[in-house]
């Protein structure tokens, strides 16, 4: 969601969007439309012809298994990368956004939003106050209620369903 600053401005401008599926990016050119009044650019094809346009930044959040070379593509370009967690399918691909970052230059941000929700804020808060004493061990994981996207993967398209399937590690 395109959040506003104190004086009712966007903090961004969304000037184009692409998906390899015509239905998704058309409901998120809508959703553009309507919260900023602006129509973006869509790219329903090869990547590549997006990174032509004129862009400061991109946001990467397609399937997990297309992160990394997008991330590498764009950054190639140019183009200052966030990207969605899930990325990284090995220690390669980690030192390839290294390599990439070392020989263009160009920012990379690799986002996860449930660090910064109400609820992990709150236990850091805690933590730091000492409310739990000394913490000696940590463990955490990624448990999200996914029984509708995994099981309806082939219908809705998606890509969990497809790592469920054939990769044997903690997603």
């Amino acid at each position: 969601m395109l959040k506003t600053t104190l004086d009712g401005k966007f903090d961004v401008e969304v000037t184009a969007l692409c998906d390899l599926y015509e239905d998704r990016v058309e409901a998120a050119k809508q959703v553009v439309i309507e919260k900023t009044g602006k129509t973006p650019e869509i790219c329903t094809t090869d990547p590549d012809v997006f990174f032509e346009q004129k862009l400061d930044a991109i946001l990467i959040m397609t399937s997990w298994e297309d992160h990394i070379p997008l991330a590498i593509r764009a950054m190639k370009k140019n183009i200052r990368v966030a990207v969605e967690v899930g990325g990284a399918y090995s220690l390669h691909d980690c030192f390839a956004l290294v390599d990439t970052y070392e020989q263009t230059g160009t920012p990379l941000m690799m986002l996860e939003n449930c660090c910064y929700g109400r609820k992990e804020l709150s236990v850091l808060k805690m933590v730091r106050e000492g409310i739990f004493g000394e913490i000696v061990h940590c463990a955490g994981g990624y448990h999200h209620a996914l029984r509708d996207e995994v099981s309806s993967g082939i219908e809705k398209r998606h890509y969990r369903l497809r790592n469920y399937m054939t990769r044997n590690c903690e997603n």
